[in-house]
């Protein structure tokens, strides 16, 4: 068997792989691609063995950790506009759906953002749970706190219904 390695980029991201070994990276970290099918099973199980309640637990707290470690990778950066803009295309081109900041406030520490086509709401479509994105709200106002280093509270102001998948979320600065 030959060695192989092949690479595509979109945009600015960069998908390698490294067939020999089995490898894939996404701008130089470890990734895999799983199919929608696969996170099916996975989160049926969590809720057969779990409940929705605590997969719905589960969910938000994994949310807010993968928000927290994500804002890690720009933490020596201020430009929290222009991270949200690079940051809203890497996860479109990672197949997670497509971002759209309708507000960005620094001054107000407010955020709103409508999220098309979310792996989370066509995961939940495809299985007919009926219920609001769990993870994706947790996530990105775990994300946007932590660039803001404030605390925000958040509100899904829409959710999917007729046909358009589509969540809208509200971050803002929660007061205490």
């Amino acid at each position: 068997m030959s060695a192989s390695f092949t690479q595509m980029k979109i945009n600015s991201d960069e998908f390698n792989w490294k067939n020999e070994k089995g490898l894939l990276t996404y701008n130089n970290f470890p990734a895999i691609i799983m199919w929608n099918d696969t996170l099916e099973i996975l989160l049926k199980s969590i809720d057969e063995i779990a409940g929705e309640e605590t997969t719905n637990k589960i969910l938000k707290t994994f949310g807010e950790r993968v928000g927290i470690m994500v804002s890690q990778f720009y933490s020596d950066r201020t430009d929290l506009d222009n991270i949200l803009i690079e940051f809203s295309d890497l996860y479109r081109n990672a197949g997670w759906g497509n971002v759209k900041f309708t507000t960005f406030s620094k001054g107000e520490k407010r955020v709103v953002i409508e999220i098309h086509h979310s792996w989370e709401e066509t995961l939940f479509k495809s299985i007919n749970k009926e219920q609001e994105s769990v993870f994706l709200p947790s996530f990105w106002v775990s994300l946007v706190q932590e660039l803001m280093k404030e605390t925000l509270s958040y509100t899904i102001l829409k959710k999917s219904e007729n046909g358009i998948e589509l969540c809208e979320i509200d971050m803002f600065k929660r007061v205490i």
